[in-house]
This record gives structure tokens, sequence and C-alpha cells, in this order.
């Protein structure tokens, strides 16, 4: 026969366990997404503005965490691994450019652009060449920018400079 303080024991267990499964389902670390549909410049002066926070996402990213072999933080460069490489090696960038957003733990960081290795279009936002260096940079000559650069996030700073070592 099970007692009151072992029943009381079981539920705040399964509050616990329940808690923690709950908790590590938002701790997805970095993420890219395509943007989906048409892209249009949400602002008058600025090409490749777009608000990351209410554009339409893909269903899957493109890269995950499991994709990322490092990433320096003052370089703003990501290293990927062979998985990451597999699927850039699959990915269809335009010569126009392909909008993406950084995610991070599920919370949208910014969107920048993706560049065809290829591509002399100039770009007034965050962008980068993955088939190059992926080395993400703010304007394209440097100094074609608009509004400010988004890149050094505090949260995505403490997240990577946490998980990936730095030279």
């Amino acid at each position: 026969m099970i007692n009151h303080k072992s029943i009381k024991f079981l539920i705040i267990l399964f509050i616990f366990i329940g808690f923690g499964f709950s908790m590590q389902s938002n701790k997805s670390g970095i993420e890219i997404f395509t943007v989906n549909g048409n892209f249009k410049s949400s602002l008058k002066d600025c090409h490749y503005c777009f608000d990351e926070n209410t554009v339409l996402l893909s269903q899957k990213p493109i890269f995950d965490e499991s994709d990322i072999k490092g990433f320096t933080w003052k370089n703003q460069q990501i290293f990927l691994n062979e998985s990451g490489k597999r699927k850039l090696k699959n990915l269809k960038i335009a010569l126009s450019g392909m909008p993406v957003v950084m995610v991070l733990n599920k919370k949208r960081i910014y969107g920048f652009w993706f560049w065809d290795k290829y591509s002399s279009f100039g770009c007034d936002r965050v962008y980068t060449y993955p088939e190059k260096d992926f080395k993400i940079k703010f304007g394209l000559p440097a100094d074609y920018t608009f509004g400010k650069d988004p890149r050094f996030n505090t949260l995505l700073q403490k997240y990577v400079l946490e998980k990936y070592k730095q030279d």
C-alpha cells in the first residue's frame, strides 16, 4: 500500500522530470532557417532588409547545431562539420542571394543573406558566402550598409563563447 508521503514524492518527481523535458526542448542551440516566399524589402531605402520576427521560416532548419563544428566570434566565422558540408553542397543559392534567419534556442536573432560564390551583387545588410568561407559580414562593399549591425547580439555571443573554442 502506498502512503501519502510516497504519493507526494512521486508527484514532485514527475513535476521535475516534466519540467526538465520542457526546458530541454527550448535548448536547440544555433539553427539557420530559410525565409519562405518571395522576398520583398521591408524598408524603402534598404534593398535587403527584412524583419526576422515577421517572415515565415522554413519548417526545418537548413543547418542546426549538429552541423556546426565551430564558430569564431571575433571573425564571425562558422565552420561546418561533414554533415553541414553535405547540406551546403545540396543547397541551391541564387545569384541574387537567399534570405535566412539565425535562431538561437528557438529565438530569432537576426536575418542575413547567403550569397552565391559567383555573385557580384552588393548587399546593404548582413551576408555570408557559405561556400567560400562562411564569414558573416555587414555590407558589401564594406561602406554599403543600412541600419545597425545585428551580428554582435549578446545572447548569441554568450552562447558561442561558452560552446565553441575560440582562437
